[in-house]
């Protein structure tokens, strides 16, 4: 049992280090890159459709809108601003992949039209140049989690 165990180890060890060795390590987006990023998932109470935009302001910063149509007792939408750290330089993380935790501020638009805010915190998974899988879970005014693809722009 100990040598399976240790076999195990040591050909995850080996694989985890080719695909790091393989990947260069430097931010999700380029200079001058942009990604907008779609999808669904759940929302406190609701079912939500999502679109959103990341401007590179910094390597490892990004900000931008992003918009909520979620379907409840009621239709509502909610308009955001989000901004996210991306931790690959710090985490040397190729850029394959990318990992953020964010805060995003907004105005609920339903009934009673009132201010809304979160952290959240996500990973992508880019399998092209151009396309990625994101995933991300929040909380704050309102749960959420969010399952969608992501194009580089």
């Amino acid at each position: 049992m100990r040598k399976i165990f240790v076999l195990t180890a040591i050909i995850f060890g080996m694989a985890t280090g080719n695909i790091f060795a393989q990947n260069n390590t430097k931010s999700p987006l380029a200079i001058g890159e942009n990604q907008i990023n779609a999808g669904t998932g759940f929302y406190s109470g609701g079912f939500p459709i999502y679109a959103s935009m990341d401007f590179r302001i910094h390597p490892d910063i990004t900000v931008g809108p992003q918009i909520n149509f979620v379907f409840m007792n009621d239709f509502h939408f909610v308009v955001s601003a989000r901004g996210d750290y991306h931790f690959n330089r710090l985490l040397n993380i190729p850029n394959t992949w990318d990992l953020y935790s964010g805060l995003t501020v907004g105005i609920d638009f339903s009934r009673k039209t009132s201010f809304s805010s979160g952290i959240h915190v996500g990973g992508r998974w880019y399998w092209s140049k151009t396309w990625g899988l994101n995933l991300e879970i929040g909380g704050g005014t309102y749960f959420n989690t969010s399952i969608g693809i992501s194009m580089r722009l």
